[in-house]
């Protein structure tokens, strides 16, 4: 069985990878001030902090149904190939900007390097890597549930109860200062994983308008909710207070949720956004642009380091938070559009 060619998830790609580029051009919400452009800035956090959700949405709807095109082995070594690679490359190349510059990170001994290699303290974006790659771990098994005749209904309990349990009980409780017990989890949807299996099951259904609008309205609602709370505690404590947007927590997970939802159906039932796949030229595009987003993610720091130096544009300012992000995007994909034509140095990226 071949896969079918979905725009919405290049599309999807492409404004996750750009929503962490401009997630890491918010360092302004890392000292707090009570200013307007400091209230801005918890207002960006809100809305890009769903990037990571959608990725592992992404990651469930690509992924979780492999077996009807190609075997684990292939499944494991295409992962390996276009993530496993670049990532070792990557890493390895911050161990080496570590040692020659006098900012980089540095280590000690063989333990010390294992230690900071295993927990990207060579390159502290690259946590994400990680919980990525024990989600691949484990989709092989958690993908035979859909061999199950009721499958469906499995899953979205595991969705639903992981939701309760972790992604509400837990902000909730912490808010209003319990101390959560750290074993209230589900540990086969933990982490991560719910977002993997609730991508896999929206991407294979349709809501209903009545649906989507009371997710639409949760995720607008709990939204508002993080940004109030956090402007609010952060005044009331004199610093930031920015535990409310964990990315197992309500705020982030239901953003992400509704756009994942919202695009999804929205390249469904628009005849114009249909009409786009018959145009050859900018469904290349967007697939190269897609295509070139994990290579984004590696060399992004590069990227405003670049732009950092070039333009000399001081972080806090409006310009650098909101122009600069798509620049240092454009650049990344053009590099990595470059080095993919390389032999050898395509598999990189």
């Amino acid at each position: 069985m071949t896969k079918k060619y979905n725009l919405c998830y290049d599309v999807l790609t492409i404004l996750a990878c750009l929503m962490v580029v401009f997630f890491h051009c918010n360092s302004v919400i890392y000292n707090y001030s009570d200013t307007i452009s400091w209230k801005i800035s918890v207002i960006e956090r809100c809305v890009v902090y769903s990037a990571i959700p959608i990725f592992f949405m992404l990651t469930g709807a690509k992924l979780m149904n492999y077996r009807q095109r190609y075997t684990t082995k292939e499944y494991a070594k295409k992962r390996l190939l276009r993530v496993g690679v670049p990532y070792l490359f990557w890493n390895l190349f911050y161990v080496v900007y570590g040692i020659v510059m006098p900012n980089g990170t540095k280590f000690s001994g063989i333990t010390d390097f294992i230690s900071k290699f295993l927990n990207s303290e060579f390159q502290g974006r690259y946590w994400f890597f990680w919980p990525l790659f024990m989600v691949y771990l484990v989709i092989p098994v958690i993908s035979l549930v859909l061999q199950a005749e009721n499958h469906r209904k499995y899953l979205w309990y595991l969705v639903y109860l992981t939701f309760g349990l972790c992604w509400v009980a837990n902000p909730v409780m912490k808010i209003l200062g319990i101390k959560p017990n750290s074993y209230m989890i589900v540990p086969v949807c933990a982490g991560f994983m719910m977002y993997v299996v609730f991508g896999y099951l929206v991407s294979t259904e349709v809501w209903s308008r009545k649906k989507r609008f009371v997710l639409y309205i949760l995720a607008f609602v709990s939204g508002m909710f993080a940004v109030v709370y956090t402007i609010h505690r952060s005044g009331s404590a004199g610093n930031d207070m920015l535990g409310i947007l964990s990315y197992e927590y309500f705020p982030s997970g239901l953003t992400g949720a509704a756009i994942f939802v919202f695009l999804k159906h929205l390249f469904e039932n628009s005849k114009k956004l249909s009409s786009l796949k018959e145009d050859s030229k900018a469904v290349k595009l967007i697939r190269n642009v897609s295509g070139a987003c994990m290579g984004v993610w590696l060399t992004h720091s590069l990227g405003i380091l670049f732009v950092e130096y070039f333009f000399n544009m001081g972080i806090n300012s409006y310009v650098f938070r909101f122009t600069y992000p798509p620049v240092v995007f454009l650049i990344c994909v053009v590099a990595v559009l470059v080095l993919k034509k390389i032999p050898v140095l395509k598999y990189i990226v």
